[in-house]
């Protein structure tokens, strides 16, 4: 009989009168961080705003790339249009989301989105993005302040359905 695949998840020695437990390894473990991420509403926001080629790309890298996840940063640069560099420095930086292998940086769906995402913002975005990310926690507390008073106002003449939006992503970040 042919045996099966073998599974990333390993077994802790059985205990007498016990079962024994699962061990995830630590790159499944890693993978499975990256996919609760995409369940964040910040990270689920991103998605209407990627054109449909893109969003394709994300739901399938295999015809672009000839395999499914995870992606190198040299693959995640050329479907992104990003350079490799770039990819490094905003992975390196926490805006990309990503895990590594040895020295590696490997990509999920996350942070491909992400990385269009990047791609799709304009140049006084990406320069906002650097700045929260140089900016000393201090004077970053600081911003946050005000961009919430702006938000609040803002959020008295929008849509209930429109302040879900916001308010979620706000929620996200608070309970971290």
């Amino acid at each position: 009989m042919p045996r099966s695949r073998t599974s990333t998840v390993k077994h802790a020695p059985a205990t007498r009168g016990r079962r024994r437990a699962a061990e995830v390894s630590p790159e499944l473990r890693d993978r499975l961080d990256q996919a609760q991420v995409l369940r964040d509403p910040r990270v689920r926001a991103l998605w209407p705003r990627l054109e449909p080629r893109q969003q394709r790309i994300v739901l399938d890298p295999s015809e672009a790339t000839g395999h499914r996840y995870p992606l190198r940063s040299g693959e995640v640069a050329e479907l992104s249009g990003l350079s490799e560099r770039q990819v490094r420095y905003w992975a390196d930086h926490g805006l990309i989301a990503h895990w590594r292998k040895g020295s590696r940086r490997l990509f999920e769906a996350v942070g491909l989105i992400i990385a269009f995402s990047i791609t799709n913002a304009s140049q006084h975005e990406l320069q906002f993005y650097r700045g929260l990310i140089e900016e000393p926690v201090e004077e970053l507390a600081a911003k946050v302040g005000i961009l919430t008073s702006v938000l609040a106002s803002r959020l008295e003449e929008v849509e209930p359905g429109e302040a879900k939006t916001v308010t979620a992503s706000l929620g996200a970040l608070t309970r971290r």
